[in-house]
């Protein structure tokens, strides 16, 4: 048991003498349980006394033991080489060496073993015969070079061609000489990448041995194709030979140089005085064929082109059908408009309602094809520096022909072509002629290009035929940029607005009588119009009004009109749409009503207006036929009331028995005015 069971007491207070010795001896002797008295020892304090003392007893020590002395280290110093190892053996079987730690060993530390195998000793002078190494891994050099395949010779070009054979290996001095057989060694056995470079030579030697054999095979063919040539010429010469005779017979031009170079001189048949290689008959003769040839050629095409022409008696005069890259149309091209046989004719003048205002173009071309029937095809085509510039040109020719400014027909309906082009519409436009004319005006724009046809027949043509017949001109048009057709779709749309838009144009205006008169159109700041006396109201003061305008169009020119003959356009503008239609009704009941409320008024009703505006608006009114008659005089009015979104557009006309409107062409040009209206914006 550890210590003693004697209770431990509280030291005392120290005397005053402590620190002084009493003897030497105790003075000497260290303080500690080794050294005490042996009664104050505890259990601990005896037993190592007892192990101190050499007799066995309790004495207390004089002085302390000597110090333990530390075991010296056994080990090898750094310098030695390995430290520790687990296992000593130098190597784990005969063929691989066992790499030393990385913790142990050093890169510069020597090795702590002794190899098994003696030093190879490597010759300083080459020998006298040769040796075969004795590692098997690095491969002798006769070895290396037998894998290596010798290039083939490309033969020289005058030399014929010889048979493909395998190609010679490479024997240097070192190989022929026999190495000596060693019967104590074992066999080295090939490693991997050996054998790989074996298979690769073997390979490499083979596709080279292939490669030759195609080669010498090409030029056997090659070869032979020229014998067969030369033999033939051989056999052509001959027999003009026996034909006509000639002083000296000479080698073919045809076997000279064949299968080698041309200086190869070759030597003619014995006893002839032939051409030599070279020499001046041969070249002389060869060049005669060349210039006789020639001579021949130049004749057959000067005869040719005689021919063609018709300076040659009795030759054919056709004329040359049009070129592919003609863009305009040609007889082919119109043949869907009527199955006639087409023909060109001197374009004249313009398409119907351009006059001379186009837009001066880059380049213009036109062409103009008629049949029997008195069908015709007018196309003119301009040429514009830019898109820019063709697109301004595009839309003042669409503003042209959407009010035919010149007079010369009555604007019809139109139509939006989408797919024909990068922008086209057409307009229906009619000639009041004694004999009167259906023209379909189609306006394209491809790239820079803007063309205009104008289709005539004798009921007016369709506009998916007019589009059909503009088709093959524009695809070879759209080559050099724009829109090519492809598939093409027709949709109801309205002519090109006037200046100012919003209102009637004279082309809108149909004649009475056919070939004689012309509309003028005159616009007045305030508005003057009596109208017919039936409307209810003072059409110069209608209330709520945004905008109020007149226009007046006056026929003139027609020996057959009455005085003052013409119609009173009014066009009253609101805030709203209900508004407009509020006087529209207040308008239209008033008129309806008028023979109640005037005795000496007869109204007739007349058909209703219906119909689309610009952007899709709706155009809805009534027409009435109105007649006052007195004691004296009639008078006939033509009065039609139609709204259209925010406005409403009263018209009064002024016929007379014998001149007047029919009902179908003035419900049109109620319409067309309600439709104009939309266009102000």
């Amino acid at each position: 048991m550890e210590g003693s069971q004697r209770p431990r007491r509280a030291a005392g207070p120290l005397p005053e003498d402590w620190n002084e010795p009493t003897d030497a001896a105790s003075a000497a002797r260290p303080a500690g349980p080794l050294f005490d008295d042996p009664d104050e020892l505890t259990d601990t304090g005896m037993m190592r006394r007892l192990a101190l003392n050499a007799d066995g007893s309790l004495q207390p020590l004089t002085s302390p033991p000597p110090r333990p002395v530390l075991p010296t280290s056994e080990a090898a110093p750094a310098s030695a080489g390995r430290r520790f190892s687990a296992d000593d053996a130098p190597f784990l079987d005969d063929d691989a060496w066992v790499a030393p730690r990385r913790s142990a060993v050093s890169v510069s530390s020597p090795p702590a073993y002794e190899p098994l195998l003696p030093p190879l000793t490597r010759p300083t002078a080459p020998p006298s015969r040769t040796v075969s190494y004795s590692s098997a891994a690095e491969p002798p050099p006769e070895a290396y070079l037998r894998s290596m395949p010798a290039p083939v010779p490309a033969p020289p070009a005058a030399a014929a061609p010889v048979a493909a054979t395998a190609p010679i290996p490479r024997i240097s001095a070192r190989s022929q000489a026999t190495p000596p057989t060693r019967a104590m060694e074992p066999e080295a056995k090939p490693s991997r990448r050996d054998a790989k470079a074996a298979e690769a030579a073997a390979r490499a030697e083979a596709k080279a041995a292939q490669d030759a054999e195609k080669a010498a095979a090409k030029q056997a063919a090659q070869q032979a194709k020229l014998d067969a040539r030369s033999a033939k010429a051989d056999a052509k010469a001959a027999k003009a030979a026996q034909a006509k005779p000639s002083k000296s017979s000479a080698v073919p031009a045809s076997r000279l140089a064949v299968g080698g170079s041309s200086t190869n001189p070759v030597t003619p048949p014995t006893g002839t005085g032939g051409a030599k290689v070279g020499g001046s008959k041969a070249g002389g003769a060869k060049i005669a064929i060349i210039v006789l040839a020639a001579i021949v050629a130049v004749a057959l095409i000067v005869g040719a082109v005689a021919w063609g022409m018709g300076l040659i008696p009795g030759a054919a005069k056709t004329p040359a059908p049009p070129a592919a890259s003609d863009p305009l149309v040609t007889a082919a091209d119109v043949t869907p408009l009527a199955a006639g046989a087409w023909q060109e004719t001197p374009v004249s003048a313009n398409p119907i309602c351009l006059g001379d205002a186009v837009p001066k173009p880059e380049r213009t071309a036109s062409r103009k094809l008629v049949d029997p029937a008195n069908d015709s095809a007018l196309q003119l085509m301009n040429v514009y520096p830019d898109d820019a510039a063709a697109t301004q040109a595009y839309d003042a020719v669409a503003g042209l022909v959407g009010t035919c400014a010149d007079g010369a027909g009555m604007v019809g309906a139109a139509s939006s072509i989408s797919g024909l082009a990068d922008a086209a519409q057409a307009v229906q436009i009619k000639v009041q002629a004694a004999k009167p004319e259906n023209h379909l005006l189609v306006v394209t724009r491809t790239g820079r290009n803007v063309n205009v046809f104008d289709l005539v027949t004798a009921d007016g043509p369709q506009v998916t035929t007019a589009a059909q017949v503009a088709t093959a001109s524009l695809n070879r048009q759209c080559g050099a940029g724009g829109t090519c057709p492809t598939t093409v779709s027709v949709t109801a749309s309205l002519p090109a607005p006037g200046n100012p838009p919003g209102w009637l144009v004279p082309s809108d205006l149909p004649r009475i009588t056919p070939g004689a008169g012309k509309w003028n159109a005159t616009d007045w700041p305030t508005i003057t119009t009596p109208g017919s006396q039936c409307e209810g109201t003072d059409l110069t003061k209608v209330p709520n009004t945004t905008a109020a305008a007149q226009r007046t169009l006056i026929l003139t020119g027609d020996p057959k009109a009455p005085t003052s003959f013409g119609i009173d356009q009014v066009i009253y503008t609101f805030g709203d749409e209900k508004a407009a239609t509020s006087l529209a009704t207040a308008l239209t009941k008033s008129i309806a009503k008028c023979s109640t409320q005037l005795p000496t008024a007869t109204v007739v009703n007349g058909p209703d207006v219906r119909g689309t505006g610009a952007g899709g608006s709706a155009v809805t009114g009534g027409t009435w036929e109105i007649t006052h008659k007195t004691n004296t005089s009639t008078f006939i009015y033509r009065v039609a009331v139609v709204s259209s979104g925010n406005r409403v557009t009263y018209l009064v006309a002024t016929p007379s028995k014998t001149f007047d409107f029919t009902d179908a062409d003035w419900t049109a040009v109620a319409l067309r005015a309600g439709q104009r209206a939309t266009q102000a914006g």
